[in-house]
């Protein structure tokens, strides 16, 4: 029923916009023309889920072909820096902005549209020769807190100023990143190459990068090891290790989980709206379900039975 409203409510919106483009101006011009899903605009996206927006975004512009969204890929701060300055409207991240964040916004009387798409995870990644396929999470821990670790001799990100980074400086309870052991480069991709050419170097991505790998990566993570998590707040007993696989994230057994949101801050209708309400609907959360994040809310499929076979 809830994909059914949803459904509805972007064809009405369709509808409604396609009598307004019937004007002299071609959908995209002036400040306002774009409509859910038709105009052109812009969509800033975290890149540690950047795989999982391409694939939506490519549907979407197959279904509405009259629909322009630039996809434009930063880290976290970025994102944040590009919405207080205003250059940015619609972005897809996984947090809400903070209240110190969201007042410059909410003083011009904005109010935001959030959509919950998907939950995913932060993925440890190794050399394909490492001997342990396993990694303690107090091990990681320790390391952000500027210790030192036997089992990880370098511990590498995407970027200092990422969404990963920030998730796990708050899950460690520090504020920077230790200089000892740390090191970042500029992107999940540089991360799993780099992981897969020097042994000994554990690798912080989205899990996004693994299950939903670019073509150009795809022989490489094949040949790097995904390592298992403990989860010590639901394992009292004897230790056991999860994997960031779709079931583990659907159960909370794999413990370093977010959620992922379209925040929509423009202030009204528009191709951004259009966007969100795809995403979080029937086909956009199928699409999430084949890319091996968790969606919203899985997809059920309706099977006749009949009585005369």
């Amino acid at each position: 029923m809830k994909y059914t409203y949803r459904l509805f409510v972007l064809l009405v919106v369709f509808t409604a916009g396609v009598f307004s483009c019937k004007g002299d101006k071609a959908p995209g011009e002036g400040v306002n023309a774009d409509i859910p899903t038709a105009g052109k605009t812009t969509l800033y996206v975290d890149n540690t889920v950047q795989p999982i927006i391409e694939d939506v975004l490519a549907v979407f512009h197959s279904v509405y072909t009259r629909a322009d969204v630039t996809q434009v890929n930063l880290n976290e701060t970025e994102l944040v820096n590009a919405m207080i300055k205003d250059s940015a409207r619609v972005v897809v991240m996984s947090r809400l902005l903070t209240d110190e964040e969201e007042s410059n916004f909410r003083r011009r009387k904005i109010t935001p549209v959030v959509t919950q798409f998907a939950t995913d995870a932060i993925a440890f990644i190794t050399n394909k020769s490492a001997k342990d396929s396993v990694v303690n999470l107090d091990e990681i821990v320790k390391v952000i807190k500027g210790g030192t670790s036997d089992k990880i001799q370098k511990l590498i990100f995407d970027n200092p100023n990422s969404g990963s980074v920030q998730y796990l400086l708050k899950y460690a309870g520090v504020a920077k990143l230790p200089s000892g052991n740390i090191y970042s480069l500029k992107s999940n991709e540089e991360v799993i190459r780099y992981v897969h050419e020097n042994p000994g170097s554990v690798g912080v991505v989205g899990v996004n990068w693994l299950t939903q790998r670019p073509e150009s990566l795809a022989e490489i993570v094949s040949d790097i090891t995904v390592l298992g998590v403990d989860n010590v707040k639901i394992d009292k007993g004897a230790k056991k290790y999860y994997k960031p696989s779709q079931s583990n994230i659907a159960t909370n057994s794999y413990p370093l989980t977010r959620k992922l949101y379209v925040l929509n801050y423009s202030g009204r209708e528009g191709l951004g709206t259009g966007f969100a309400t795809y995403i979080g609907a029937f086909e956009g959360q199928r699409i999430i379900l084949k890319s091996g994040l968790l969606p919203v809310e899985i997809p059920t499929r309706e099977i006749e039975v009949r009585s005369d076979l």
